[in-house]
């Protein structure tokens, strides 16, 4: 009769438990999905800037001027 209360008070132990690390479990990966999605944005921003500072270069590189001096200084 004793082992039956010691093995309720088990069984409720380990089901709180786990329901604990289950809930921990499902914390870590809001955290980690978060985690990503900003890490993501900001890959996206960082793309958007060197695009915009690429076609900045590519309209000096294209530009008859600086052609122009670039064959001067090769003279």
């Amino acid at each position: 009769m004793a082992w039956t209360g010691i093995i309720i008070v088990a069984i409720v132990f380990i089901s709180i438990m786990f329901k604990r690390y289950l809930d921990h479990q499902l914390k870590v990966k809001a955290l980690e999905s978060e985690h990503q999605s900003r890490a993501l944005s900001e890959m996206k921003h960082d793309i958007k800037t060197l695009q915009a500072r690429i076609e900045v270069l590519e309209k000096i590189v294209t530009d008859s001027s600086y052609q122009l001096n670039n064959e001067i200084n090769r003279l």
